[in-house]
């Protein structure tokens, strides 16, 4: 299906029949046992001084408590920001625009850090539990570090946050970390042996099954990267029973910092492939952008966004990268993203194959007539205060626009909107959140 003669020629690639993601931070299990992992360690890390009213399992309680309700306290966006059975323009624009918005900024956390410190004081006192001065410290410096800690893990995926509003309003992105990370999981396994919640415990228990048998039923994971996460849960497993709770306690944190950074890496070293392939496959186009995720426990395979621009014509091309393809070929890499973007307008990707990239698609499109809408629809200039990877396509009369991250098919994605057949006119924007995709609005470059 094309656009009639006149409009916009759009084509795309990213053809399935996949879902979307409702949720696109990371998941609030991986928020809960990191969470976890810190009240832990932290609780682990000190001793009770002499003038402490609170014993050694009453102390670290409460900092667990402390630093998994603060590693999920940001996400209270979701409580005005998440329609889950509205699907239409506005909800879809409110969820985009508020999730990830006020609640993830240093000025916000440090907000909720303090409301959370103060809940603490109302219990011990409701409790008539007198807190000592090195008790107060102590507990306010984990609410502090788990309320920022949810931000920085959030910042690690392709979604982004802007953490500096209302100084710098950009969105951030860290295209480090899948929006829903096992190897955290893993991590955690060694407290399934200090902690008492029988509830706690049964979610360890679970997590690591679940894992291994949503990544073999949705084929987001290799056979040998579920292999391998299998033998380091053991592993954890056989460390936490051995270990003293402190070992642990620290083993789990060595192990999910070992993880975050594992993936920084090999993203960096992703984004340098990318650069080097698009300056030769496509040497006279500019390159503004590129979209990096990992596949689940594989920090190898990545799918990717390549965005470039030459002239008026504006190009998104989506593939799969090995940053090492002599231990895993591209084509042997999970699509986990790439087979989930689809619309009507389909091109096969002009580029060459090889075994580091495997191409899937490309869309090509005018940046004038993104502009041209952006200017006289309200509802387009709203997303693109969102859209990292912007496409707009004309089904059935009826111009769609959405964001190719999140793309699934005929404008049926998660970002996608159907704009209004009028021009709405002047338009104030409904968030302060910069553009990030301003550079294809001014034409000049």
């Amino acid at each position: 299906m094309r656009a009639r003669r006149g409009h916009v020629q759009t084509s795309t690639v990213f053809e399935s029949s996949g879902k979307s993601h409702a949720r696109a931070g990371l998941d609030n299990l991986s928020h809960s046992l990191i969470g976890l992992i810190a009240g832990e360690s932290i609780a682990r890390s000190g001793r009770i001084r002499p003038e402490s009213a609170l014993t050694p399992a009453a102390r670290r309680a409460l900092l667990v408590t402390v630093s998994v309700v603060g590693n999920n306290l940001p996400d209270l966006d979701l409580l005005y920001s998440y329609h889950p059975f509205a699907h239409d323009t506005h909800a879809k624009l409110d969820y985009m625009l508020q999730h990830r918005g006020y609640t993830h900024t240093l000025l916000v956390c440090i907000a909720l850090a303090t409301l959370l410190y103060a809940a603490v004081e109302i219990g011990a006192r409701w409790k008539r539990v007198s807190l000592a001065r090195h008790d107060r410290f102590v507990v306010a410096g984990a609410a502090l570090f788990a309320v920022v800690l949810h931000l920085v893990m959030d910042s690690m995926n392709s979604y982004g946050v802007h953490p500096f509003w209302p100084l710098q309003n950009r969105w951030l992105y860290g295209d480090s970390v899948f929006i829903v990370e096992p190897l955290y999981w893993a991590a955690a396994l060694p407290l399934f042996f200090t902690v008492r919640s029988r509830i706690t415990r049964a979610v360890l228990a679970l997590a690591p099954v679940i894992a291994l048998v949503l990544c073999l039923v949705t084929r987001m994971a290799t056979p040998v990267s579920c292999a391998c996460f299998g033998l380091l849960a053991i592993a954890m497993l056989i460390i936490g029973s051995r270990a003293s709770a402190p070992v642990a306690a620290f083993t789990s944190a060595g192990v999910a910092v070992s993880v975050t950074l594992l993936f920084l890496v090999c993203s960096a070293v992703a984004a340098r492939r990318v650069n080097a392939i698009a300056a030769v496959e496509f040497a006279g186009e500019r390159v503004i952008d590129h979209v990096l995720t990992p596949a689940p426990l594989n920090p190898l395979c990545w799918d990717m966004l390549l965005l470039a621009t030459r002239g008026d014509r504006y190009f998104v091309r989506s593939g799969v990268l090995s940053i090492s393809p002599a231990l895993v070929r591209a084509q042997r890499c999970p699509r986990i993203l790439s087979e989930r973007r689809a619309t009507s307008f389909i091109a096969p990707p002009r580029a060459t194959v090889s075994t580091q990239i495997q191409w899937t698609g490309e869309l090509a499109m005018s940046r004038a007539q993104l502009a041209s809408l952006v200017v006289s629809h309200c509802q387009a200039a709203a997303l693109m205060q969102f859209a990292r990877a912007p496409f707009v396509a004309q089904l059935q009369h009826q111009w769609v626009m959405g964001d190719l991250r999140f793309e699934r098919g005929r404008g049926e994605g998660m970002a996608s909107i159907h704009l209004d057949p009028l021009p709405s006119g002047d338009c104030r924007p409904p968030v302060p959140w910069t553009p990030p995709r301003a550079d294809l609005l001014d034409l000049r470059r």
